[in-house]
Formats: structure tokens, sequence, C-alpha cells
């Protein structure tokens, strides 16, 4: 852990404004470009020795070419872990916060459950009274939130946001049920482009926070949901929207029954549109998701994404939901004694 902070501020946060500021001066996805080259040049090794292989030594030809997509494979992970994976590594995010394990219980959970409630029925009409930005404007709605969350989590300097790009991956992002997507080679970041208006700014604070360093998934949706809470009616309605999924199966079935019509609404509008990916191709990527994060200090795997419920039932925050930081509560020993958390619809 202590080679990867160092890593992170020596390396990463100086980095990223630059990577992600070449990345945007086109409005192509990077990601697909690596990937068809990647394409490429796996065909290239194996078809060139397969066709110029004797007979009778094919099986040369396909060692050699084993050999070398191994090489290349572990170049590029090499590559990918000193780029953007050892954030992996890094010191989670409930030891900076005015964390206390002992709040992550029922009360506190059914607690978040009803300040989400709260928020989603007091916001839904002026979220919905103006048009929601569109995927280009929303830097410049949400980048301001997204700095200012970054400052409040003690983040050493500013990662800097990015627009998300078309991509021809969209399709797949559609079957698979994939909200969005971090390039860890070039960070820029894709969203999925059957997005709802009011699932864009969460999905894509979701993704910022990837580029300012947060691996873990459910680090990266607290982030992303501290980034809506710190932004306007629209960021912050989005933000309750990612969250209220999250909530234990039994206490959303409780909290659903105060949600006014226009919330219900529009988590139908989200299971439609989750209802259109297909049952194979989401499993086959979720599955392959999961085993990598377990194999990057993520136990959860997957199921990390839910964790965020007890990220911020266990996290102090000011009256505005702006979190606290361990030292700023006086916290000793896990025991946090700042201000509960309050609901400002």
């Amino acid at each position: 852990m202590a080679f990867a902070e160092w890593w992170y501020r020596a390396a990463y946060l100086p980095l990223q404004p630059t990577v992600t500021g070449f990345s945007s001066q086109v409005s192509f996805a990077w990601a697909d470009v690596l990937i068809v080259a990647a394409a490429a040049v796996v065909v290239g090794l194996w078809t060139r020795p397969l066709a110029r292989a004797a007979a009778g030594r094919r099986w040369r030809a396909v060692a050699t070419a084993g050999w070398r997509t191994l090489v290349l494979a572990s170049l590029a992970y090499l590559l990918f872990l000193a780029l953007w994976g050892l954030s992996y590594s890094r010191t989670p995010l409930e030891a900076r916060l005015a964390f206390d394990p002992a709040r992550v219980d029922g009360p506190a959970v059914r607690q978040l459950a009803a300040a989400s409630v709260t928020g989603l029925n007091g916001l839904f009409g002026r979220a919905h009274a103006g048009r929601w930005p569109g995927p280009a404007e929303l830097p410049a709605v949400l980048g301001p939130a997204f700095a200012e969350a970054q400052r409040l989590l003690g983040v050493p300097g500013s990662a800097v946001p990015a627009a998300p790009k078309r991509t021809l991956l969209g399709p797949y992002f559609r079957r698979a049920a994939i909200a969005g997507f971090t390039n860890p080679f070039l960070l820029e970041v894709m969203i999925t482009p059957d997005a709802l208006p009011f699932e864009r700014p969460s999905i894509l604070a979701h993704e910022w926070a990837h580029l300012a360093g947060f691996a873990n998934e459910a680090e990266a949706e607290f982030v992303g949901w501290v980034t809506c809470m710190l932004g306007d009616d629209q960021s912050r309605y989005s933000g309750w929207v990612s969250v209220f999924p999250r909530l234990p199966r039994e206490v959303r079935a409780e909290a659903a029954r105060a949600l006014g019509a226009g919330p219900r609404a529009d988590f139908a509008a989200i299971r439609e549109r989750l209802q259109r990916a297909s049952p194979t191709v989401t499993r086959f990527a979720w599955v392959g998701y999961d085993r990598f994060l377990r194999a990057h200090r993520v136990p959860e795997g997957v199921a990390s994404y839910d964790r965020v419920v007890r990220l911020i039932a266990g996290t102090t925050f000011d009256e505005a939901w702006r979190p606290r930081l361990r030292h700023e509560t006086g916290t000793h020993d896990g025991v946090t004694t700042g201000a509960a958390p309050g609901v400002t619809p």
C-alpha cells in the first residue's frame, strides 16, 4: 500500500491531467483504437508463423505464437499496472474518512433509505422541470462539484474530468448492461449510449472517480455520489437514483412504499432499459469482471458496488452531505464524533 500511495501522489495524479487532456483532444475513443490494434497484432502473431511453418512443424509455430502472445499480454498488463492498475492497492478510503464500522447497522441503513426517499421525492419536480444536460455538457455542469469532492476527500491535487465519448463498444454495453467504462491506458471515459438522462450524471461521476484513482467500485460509487450531492438539483437527484437500488433488498422494499409516482416511473424506466440487455452476454461480462476484481484485491468482486451503502452509512457528513475526514471529527480508534448525516432535498 505504501508504494501504491507513493506512486499515486508522485506519478499518477501529476500525469492524469496531461493524459486525459491528450485523449480528450479527439472525439473518438482511443479504447476502440487500442482494441482493434491489439486484435490485429494477435492475429498477426498467429497467422504468419502458421502460414510459414512447414508440414510437421506446426506445433513449433503454435508454441512460438503462444509464447509471443503471452509476452505481449504480460507487457500490456505491466503497462496497465503502471498507468492505473496500482490504484487497486491504495489505502482504503475508509482509513481517511470519518468512518465508524459500528454505525453500519440496521438503523443507519434505514436512515440512509429514508434520506434517499426524501431526496428522490423532494428533488424529482425540480430535476425534471428543465432540460437534462447532454453528455458533452456534463463536465461544465458537474466538473466544479467533482473538484470540490476531491478537495473534501483529501485528494492531493485534483484529477480533471473528461466528457464521455462515443465508442464502438456501445452495443456491447447495452447487451451486457454495462453503465460505463474508463480506459486505464489513456484515461478517457465512456458511458452506455442508452443511459437515461437522469442516470448520466451519476454514471459519469462514477467514471470520473476512477480517473481520480479510486479503483475500488464501492469507493468510486461513493466519490461519484458525493460529487452529485455537491452539484445542482439534477445531479443530486441522479445521485439518489444511483444509491437507492444499492440498498439491501428488504430495506429497499420497505422504503419504496414511500416513493412518489415520479421516482417510481424513473426506476421503472431503468428496469425497462436493463431488460433489453442479453442475459447471456450480461452473465459473461459480469462473471469475467468479478474474477478480475477478485484478482485485484477486491474479495467481494462485483458485489463491491453495493458496499457503497456501507461507506455512506458509516461515514460522518455535515447537513449538506459533505463528508468529513477522520482528523476533522475527533475520530479516535474508529469512533466518530462528528455530526450525523442530514438531508437537504
